[in-house]
């Protein structure tokens, strides 16, 4: 793998992080130049798929020129080889796409970008006026040679819909920590799942996301408007760690990413359940920890969510195949199922449309120009969902009867009128 992640003690910190390395181990140049200048604000993840991308170009144009010559193409502005080296790349793109049935068009505008971006720089340095003129003009012609192709070959489905209600229902029955069809081993497993399921479906929040909390990221607060406490959750990077052990580290997707949003009662109790009873002493402060007392893994959060959709009923796969054309349910169908779910209550409330778009904007962390909240606004929502969570979303939980339950008698199995 030329993809190498540099973790030493020994380093500064700047100097830790991915770099991208040729057959010899060597780091290739531009890749790096485009890396330190333009990946710094990225996601560790998506910074990480960019470069596979960035690689599998420097792959291409190997295999099309039979030398691994790309950062000498960009040295010297080789204008003519470059384009024919993209067109390949572009096929090349396109033929996987089609046969592995995926949509791989991340791979090639992440290629076309990192060109540019270099070209950008490069011309912007250039003190020549003549080169610079010629650059730019070069540029121009790769922006409108390739800007418009479209790796797949048909649009992507844009419809966003929730989790049918009876795959919802049968979800709750199956991460209850005390249900006997509960896939996961040991208690302590099963109720931080459960804490995590209850994060993703009832506050939305991406997969990452999650794991990047520290400990006391759900806050609370007197509010003398309703003469009580209110409690909110801070989505945002844990300020108690330098450095993520983790190879494949979570991360906030975007600047607006980073945001308050109140969190119910009932699952701000189960997380703290969780932390009191079941978390143990670590090492480090996220919120979230495995077995082996370190920081929860991503993959780790992918093999607990194929636990779940392996303990499924046959009912319940029938309705999650016809509905959404998968076997499996994803942290990202419970942020999808939870967006839905706020803007029907936003709409039955009596909320115009625009405001309520605006406050999924906040509440989900997305950009003020994000269509994604237009995507959920055009999604089919069953009403059987709405019977399935009643009126109010955030009072599903009925967690303290369950606590005072485990307090009362351990032994006995808890019966969560969830729904």
């Amino acid at each position: 793998m030329t993809l190498e992640r540099i973790r030493s003690p020994q380093l500064p910190p700047q100097l830790n992080g991915r770099v991208l390395t040729d057959d010899r181990g060597v780091p290739r140049y531009w890749a790096t130049v485009w890396e330190n200048l333009h990946g710094a604000d990225l996601s560790d993840s998506t910074l990480a798929a960019k470069l596979l991308a960035i690689d599998r170009l420097y792959r291409s144009v190997r295999e099309q020129t039979g030398a691994d010559c790309l950062d000498r193409l960009i040295a010297d502005g080789d204008f003519d080889r470059l384009e024919s080296c993209l067109e390949g790349f572009f096929v090349h793109v396109r033929n996987a796409s089609a046969n592995s049935r995926t949509d791989r068009s991340v791979d090639w505008r992440a290629a076309l970008e990192f060109v540019r971006d270099i070209f950008e720089r490069r011309s912007r340095s250039d003190s020549t006026a003549r080169s610079f003129d010629l650059m730019q003009a070069r540029l121009l012609r790769l922006q409108r040679l390739y800007a418009s192709l479209s790796v797949s070959r048909q649009p992507k489905l844009k419809a966003m819909r929730a989790l049918p209600a009876a795959v919802v229902e049968d979800l709750y029955a199956i991460v209850d920590p005390n249900s006997a069809r509960n896939p996961f081993r040991s208690e302590g497993q099963r109720w931080r799942n459960y804490a995590l399921f209850l994060l993703y479906l009832h506050q939305g929040l991406r997969r990452g996301e999650a794991l990047i909390l520290p400990l006391d990221a759900i806050k609370e607060d007197f509010d003398p408007r309703i003469a009580g406490y209110r409690k909110w959750i801070d989505v945002t990077w844990n300020p108690y760690e330098g450095d993520d052990p983790r190879y494949t580290a979570p991360g906030i997707k975007t600047d607006l990413s980073h945001r308050q949003i109140p969190i119910a009662g009932g699952v701000a109790e189960i997380v703290q359940h969780y932390v009191d009873n079941y978390r143990g002493r670590q090492d480090h402060t996220f919120l979230f920890a495995s077995n082996r007392h370190r920081p929860l893994a991503l993959p780790t959060v992918n093999l607990m969510f194929d636990g779940l959709s392996g303990a499924l009923s046959p009912a319940a796969r029938i309705e999650l195949r016809n509905h959404l054309h998968t076997d499996k349910v994803t942290p990202h169908n419970c942020r999808h199922t939870c967006a839905v779910v706020r803007l029907t209550e936003f709409s039955d409330g009596g909320m115009e449309m625009e405001l309520a778009l605006q406050n999924l904007r906040v509440f989900f962390g997305w950009t003020k120009d994000s269509e994604m909240p237009r995507h959920y606004a055009r999604a089919y929502f069953e009403d059987r969902l709405i019977t399935v969570w009643q009126r109010k979303f955030d009072d599903r939980v009925d967690v303290l009867r369950a606590i005072h339950s485990i307090e009362r008698d351990p032994e006995a199995v808890i019966r969560q009128e969830i729904l």
